[in-house]
């Protein structure tokens, strides 16, 4: 049993959810959140025998078929993560008032895509110089280089902080090794549950899909169904359109909802300006609208998740968003204080309470296509 839920383990399976529902899988989970120190300890704690080398993979195994309790692996996990603790806290111990800081956080760089900005300027025939394109490369890194560093710092920083919340909170099993994909566990009857950590704005797509309608379906391989509805880029556009030979408006093409939204209140009339603050306000009341339906959400980051960090794994996710603005709400994940209450009180019912069961079928990679079902949970932070 060990060595086959070790082996697809090791491979970094993509469904860890079917892997999961293997026999033996809540023992396994909970070994590989130790590192070898604890396992030799562990072991010798409860078993007498001393243990002074062997492999990692050695020492699963062993303690995997050793009489220790899942009971007394857990006991044993929260007697030694106050000392993990303290030793990260002291790493981190400038990091909070750093975050503080903070104004404004932005990314700079479109899908984290270092390359597309690099190309932009070398294919630049405007240059003329070699002090011209010093000067150039200057402004890029300037006005773009610069934040995204400064936003990748940010947002590693911020997760590191929010994952002490989650580990702090006595439903939580943490881990006192870091194991991909698993951020901390639970105890959900006799299972242990391996929950993957997911902190993100609501993508501008899901409110698309919000305003075409979705309902819950418990029929086929999706959990919500996509309405007839003019999505909030449909309403844009149309009216964008409406209004572009009479006011002289660039093309569309190529401008996202706060392009054309910014150019039709310099532009319009009162008529159009009112058109914006209607859209806004339609915006607000769908935000307003989640919090009763979490799961939507949810679905819709499974189900449209990027195929190169594909995974089919259970996750908490802490959703960010604004009420009056369409611009990402990536800068709420330094609301530490906010987050924590939002979490503590999910975390406070997350063993009574049943998770969410999510189906979604999933074909943006031929290679990973397929139906898939899910266990997750989350909480929301709106401004």
């Amino acid at each position: 049993m060990f060595e086959q839920i070790h082996k697809k383990f090791a491979k970094k399976d993509t469904d860890l959810y079917k892997l999961q529902q293997e026999e033996g899988f809540s023992r396994y989970i909970l070994i590989r959140s130790l590192g070898v120190e604890h396992l030799k300890d562990l072991f010798s704690k409860y078993t007498g025998e001393q243990i002074k080398k062997g492999s990692a993979d050695e020492l699963y195994l062993k303690l995997y078929d050793s009489g220790v309790t899942e009971d007394e692996i857990i006991e044993y996990i929260k007697s030694k993560y106050p000392e993990v603790r303290d030793y990260r806290k002291i790493q981190e111990e400038f990091l909070p008032k750093i975050i503080s800081e903070f104004t404004d956080v932005r990314c700079g760089i479109r899908n984290d895509d270092l390359n597309e900005t690099a190309k932009k300027l070398v294919r630049d025939k405007s240059i003329k110089s070699k002090a011209d394109l010093e000067k150039k490369v200057d402004e890029v890194f300037d006005a773009t280089i610069r934040g995204y560093i400064l936003w990748q710092y940010y947002n590693q920083v911020t997760n590191d902080l929010i994952e002490h919340i989650l580990n702090d909170h006595i439903n939580v099993i943490p881990t006192l090794r870091k194991i991909s994909y698993v951020d901390f566990l639970i105890k959900k009857g006799d299972l242990i549950i391996p929950f993957d950590l997911k902190i993100t704005h609501i993508s501008d797509d899901y409110f698309d899909l919000h305003k075409k309608g979705l309902t819950h379906t418990d029929i086929g391989n999706d959990s919500f169904i996509i309405g007839g509805n003019k999505s909030e880029s449909e309403l844009i556009k149309e009216k964008y359109k409406s209004v572009k030979k009479e006011l002289s408006l660039p093309n569309y093409g190529s401008l996202d909802k706060i392009e054309m939204l910014t150019i039709l209140n310099d532009k319009g009339g009162d008529e159009i300006k009112q058109f914006g603050i209607d859209i806004m306000a339609s915006r607000k009341k769908m935000i307003e609208e989640i919090p009763t339906n979490l799961k939507a959400v949810e679905w819709w980051n499974y189900k449209f998740q990027g195929e190169r960090l594909f995974k089919n794994n259970n996750r908490f996710f802490i959703f960010l968003a604004y009420k009056d603005s369409f611009e990402d709400a990536r800068p709420l994940k330094g609301k530490i204080e906010d987050i924590r209450a939002k979490v503590n009180e999910k975390l406070n019912s997350i063993i009574a309470e049943p998770l969410n069961n999510i189906k979604y079928y999933y074909n943006k990679d031929k290679g990973l296509e397929g139906p898939y079902e899910v266990n997750s949970t989350s909480v929301i932070l709106t401004n």
